[in-house]
């Protein structure tokens, strides 16, 4: 989300970006291919292997996500990402370690039957969600697929896509991610990159994260600072669905 908006453009503008995606699905729908419970392709990487030192803190792999719930398909809370895309996460990281700072890897690589998983949960009747006061406060569960906040088809079933902020350590070694103006996964208009209500230093780092990104080859997309998609992704129209679990080492 880009931070120049005034509040009231917010739903238009994510009303564009639902539109847009609709247009696109249908543009391609003859040329997807569902990869289905296939072996992993050869140039997929562990980003923690591929890039030494970069942290993670794989939501998806425990409890502490939207769901409430670790997510199928994440059993073995590894990260895999296309080699393509972890090459440009690198020089990322190198221009991060020069100011003292990482990356902080939230997600990437997601299994189709994982976006199905959360499909079922937006959808499965039960109105109240344990995590609706910490990442969907001003929405009702049901409402976040028909909104949007949670799709049937995602950029990161196509292996390019990484969900990520920026952390430093304390004195004490201790992570601390930068105070971004709202936690990752977010359902609102606060996760907007550029939502005018942040102050100063949140501003600067969204900004920071974004600019950083684009200039080693993502794009970002306006209504979650954290999701950027390598812009020359080697598999546009492949949603796979191999499983991060055992025989995935």
């Amino acid at each position: 989300m880009n931070s120049d908006y005034a509040h009231q453009s917010y739903v238009p503008l994510r009303q564009f970006f639902m539109l847009a995606s609709i247009i696109i699905s249908v543009a391609v729908s003859g040329d997807i291919k569902e990869a289905t419970e296939q072996q992993r392709p050869e140039d997929f990487v562990r980003l923690e292997r591929f890039i030494p030192g970069i942290e993670m803190d794989l939501k998806y792999t425990s409890r502490s996500n939207f769901t409430g719930t670790v997510v199928r398909g994440y059993d073995k809370g590894q990260c895999w990402i296309t080699r393509d895309a972890a090459e440009a996460l690198r020089k990322v990281q190198s221009d991060l370690v020069e100011m003292g700072l990482s990356l902080l890897v939230f997600d990437a690589y997601r299994p189709q039957h994982a976006v199905n998983y959360f499909v079922e949960w937006a959808k499965d009747g039960d109105p109240s969600a344990s995590t609706q006061s910490i990442f969907f406060p001003e929405l009702d569960k049901s409402e976040l697929f028909p909104k949007g906040f949670i799709a049937a088809k995602s950029g990161h079933t196509r292996g390019s896509t990484v969900d990520l902020s920026i952390c430093a350590q304390n004195a004490d070694g201790q992570r601390k991610e930068l105070d971004m103006g709202t936690i990752f996964d977010f359902f609102g208009e606060e996760a907007s990159t550029t939502f005018p209500r942040l102050n100063a230093q949140q501003k600067a780092n969204r900004l920071l994260l974004k600019t950083l990104m684009e200039k080693h080859g993502f794009k970002h997309y306006p209504v979650e600072w954290w999701h950027f998609t390598l812009k020359n992704e080697p598999y546009p129209s492949t949603y796979f669905d191999f499983v991060i679990s055992k025989g995935h080492d």
